[in-house]
């Protein structure tokens, strides 16, 4: 009798027992931590959410068997059984994957309120976890193909062997468009020729856009818009995913990325190798794929001192030699019958730091600091430019939530030094900027329709002076379906000699940027009307109508002098006397049901000089379309055809160009771990040299056309994608 009266008080000391379960939520394809996900267990009152960094407690708990629901804006809802207590102390982990029906949702970085989109008054586009997964099938040596496939950007070559590439924004000269790597600057000035070329996309979680003047957000380089190339983060459960990739024409990719975190410590790693032989396609004995050989390492590891901080240091290294130019030269070396090559060398060595620390009721400290490195040399046959740029940057910021109200104030320090290396000459073309700038932003909630955002920042650098840039944009909320943004705000931009024209000489000749020479302004506005809603019973359908306008004004343009010599000159910037203006609308269009989905976007941009004599910004399309039709079951497999029209463009010589369509298929096949994808680019092989001569003669010293259209026409690829964890 005693044996059982100790055994049923055993058993309801037992069933009175109360214990914690503890969830982790994570993103099912970035691994990474998901806060804001409410934890309900079915049957009791007990609901919670995540912090964070994805954790969430339940408390009182007792011993059973329960249905628990896991949901969050943004994501598909997910229902798990746990037994309690669980068999492991470890944290239970749920993973919940992301609704592209619900891409309003997503959170961006970009406008610092690390808002959802939706709710922001400032227009951010983001290319989310897919079209990364995608393009890293696709292209998985650099992003250029990426930004290419966006409405309203435009990749332009500047280099017919070697392939350099910069960045177009509603038709303005890449020069003025903000390449951003998780908010810190990192490429401009002479970096800026090899950026896109240089940043693989198998690391990056998502890439977020903003069109239009947004200086005051992130200070100058951004008259045209910024780029924020946005990594991935650690995730509960490790992830190591494998990347080989082959191209019909000799190009080689091998990349690798691992993720992984516990309680106080995770790291990042993204290692990557690129080969390309030389090809030449057109028979004209000139390379249009250079020589290539790059590599990148790029660590990144995180400290997680308490549950509310975040540090991390990212650490960077980027080799890229490529030669093109006469193919028999490239392969055999140099001689008087076959002297031309380009010879492009590059170093690229970054640090970042950040220290991001949570704080109660919303509030968010974020301190930063990054050191950049870039060393390139250019040589043509027997000329040369080489030289060294290096930048810091330097920011504190602090994120207020209070009543309506969420308020980011900041100070931030850059400089940008640019040392060329001795010549025999005395061209010497180096600059040193220091900014200071200060700048306030505030997102005004005026009930259930409208937001009010509005900021301003104040510039001051050592050679051009102050900059006071303000900024307001509205967002007015029709209905749950409709929902109207307008705004504006001013830019500025620091002279130096960099930008396409002058990349595409190799700066020869180029004097340095003279005293009287004055900073480029801007002013823009835009303005977008949204419907997101479902069409029937499962149409899910986004419609976003855009308008841009933009002013720059005392642009710099090359102008000429001669040098002394029989025939040469010296090119020189000046400011223009005519602003230039670019102006036009975007109209894209997403529809998803089942297992198909269509994206259709069309720009219209005119961009004008003020100059009678040659009124069209040269290379700077009126009109671009953007089709992309899929049909995905996740998990299984992806069929994908695309289509891109490019209308037709005024060269520097005021000469038309012709339009041209591209299109491309993709299949992708997923067993079990292993993702088989072959992609096919430009099936129609539409190529500039089908419309005209691209290298002129002699060959012994070419001249080149301006680069309008693809070069490499008709290109396959089979890719092999592992994932280890």
């Amino acid at each position: 009798m005693r044996i059982f009266l100790g055994f049923l008080l055993l058993l309801g000391e037992t069933v009175s027992a109360q214990y914690r379960v503890v969830l982790r939520i994570i993103n099912e394809d970035t691994r990474q931590a998901i806060a804001g996900a409410s934890v309900m267990i079915k049957g009791l009152n007990k609901v919670g959410v995540t912090d964070i960094l994805g954790l969430v407690r339940l408390e009182g708990i007792s011993v059973g068997s329960y249905e628990l629901k896991v949901s969050c804006m943004g994501y598909g809802s997910k229902e798990v059984r746990v037994v309690v207590p669980l068999r492991s102390a470890e944290d239970l982990a749920v993973t919940l994957e992301p609704d592209v029906e619900m891409l309003g949702d997503v959170v961006v970085s970009s406008s610092r309120i690390n808002g959802r989109i939706k709710d922001l008054p400032t227009r951010v586009e983001v290319l989310g976890t897919e079209d990364m997964e995608e393009e890293t099938s696709m292209h998985p040596s650099n992003v250029a193909m990426l930004l290419s496939e966006a409405s309203g950007i435009q990749t332009q070559q500047t280099s017919a062997s070697s392939g350099n590439v910069q960045i177009r924004i509603l038709g303005l000269d890449g020069k003025y468009t903000q390449l951003l790597k998780d908010g810190f600057p990192m490429y401009s000035g002479f970096s800026n020729g090899l950026s896109v070329m240089q940043i693989p996309p198998l690391d990056l979680s998502q890439v977020e856009l903003i069109k239009g003047s947004s200086s005051s957000l992130y200070g100058g380089d951004a008259i045209a818009g910024i780029i924020n190339f946005i990594s991935r983060k650690p995730g509960n459960l490790p992830d190591w995913n494998v990347l080989a990739n082959q191209t019909m024409r000799g190009g080689t990719d091998i990349g690798s990325f691992y993720t992984g975190r516990n309680k106080h410590w995770g790291i990042t790693l993204l290692n990557t190798f690129t080969h390309q032989v030389p090809v030449s396609i057109d028979n004209n004995g000139f390379t249009v794929l250079p020589k290539l050989a790059a590599f990148t390492v790029n660590p990144k590891l995180f400290w997680y001192p308490t549950d509310s901080a975040t540090v991390s240091l990212a650490v960077n290294t980027t080799v890229d030699h490529r030669i093109g130019g006469d193919l028999v030269a490239v392969e055999d070396g140099p001689t008087a019958a076959h002297p031309y090559t380009e010879d492009n060398q590059s170093n690229r060595d970054y640090y970042q730091l950040e220290y991001v620390r949570h704080l109660d009721g919303g509030r968010l400290l974020t301190v930063r600091n990054s050191t950049s490195l870039f060393n390139r040399s250019i040589g043509i046959m027997d000329y040369e430019f080489s030289g060294r740029q290096w930048s810091t940057f330097s920011e504190a910021s602090y994120l207020l939530p209070w009543g309506q109200h969420k308020t980011v104030a900041g100070l931030n320090f850059l400089t940008d030094r640019f040392s060329e290396n001795r010549r025999m000459d005395s061209l010497i073309r180096n600059y040193s900027f220091v900014t200071t700038g200060a700048f306030v932003q505030d997102d005004w909630t005026l009930g259930r329709r409208w937001v009010l955002e509005t900021g301003i920042r104040n510039d001051y650098q050592n050679r051009y002076g102050n900059f006071l840039l303000p900024r307001v944009s509205v967002l007015y909320k029709l209905s749950q379906q409709w929902s109207l943004r307008t705004g504006g705000g001013l830019g500025y931009k620091s002279p130096t000699i960099f930008d396409a024209q002058t990349e595409e000489t190799a700066y020869k000749d180029v004097l340095p940027i003279g005293g009287s020479v004055n900073a480029e302004r801007s002013a823009g506005v835009n303005a977008d009307v949204i419907y997101a809603g479902t069409i029937g019973e499962d149409l899910h359908a986004t419609v976003d109508q855009a308008f841009y306008y933009t002013r720059v004004n005392h642009p710099l343009v090359l102008d000429s002098l001669p040098a002394g010599g029989v025939g040469a000159v010296y090119t020189y910037f000046e400011n223009a006397a005519n602003a230039y203006t670019t102006r036009g609308f975007e109209t894209s269009i997403r529809l998803k049901q089942d297992d198909w989905s269509l994206f259709a976007g069309y720009t219209y941009v005119d961009a004008g000089t003020g100059v009678a004599a040659l009124p069209h910004i040269p290379l700077a399309p009126r009109s671009k379309v953007v089709f992309d039709l899929a049909n995905e079951k996740d998990g299984d497999y992806r069929v994908a055809l695309e289509a891109f029209y490019t209308g037709p463009q005024y060269l520097y010589d005021g000469s038309k160009t012709r339009d041209y369509w591209v299109t491309g298929l993709l299949l992708e096949k997923v067993i079990h771990r292993v993702t088989l994808v072959l992609n096919f680019e430009d099936i129609t092989d539409t190529r500039q040299t089908r419309f005209g001569p691209v290298v002129i003669p002699p060959v012994t010293n070419p001249a080149f056309a301006e680069i309008y259209a693809p070069l490499e026409g008709f290109m396959a690829n089979i890719a092999v994608k592992v994932r280890i964890l």
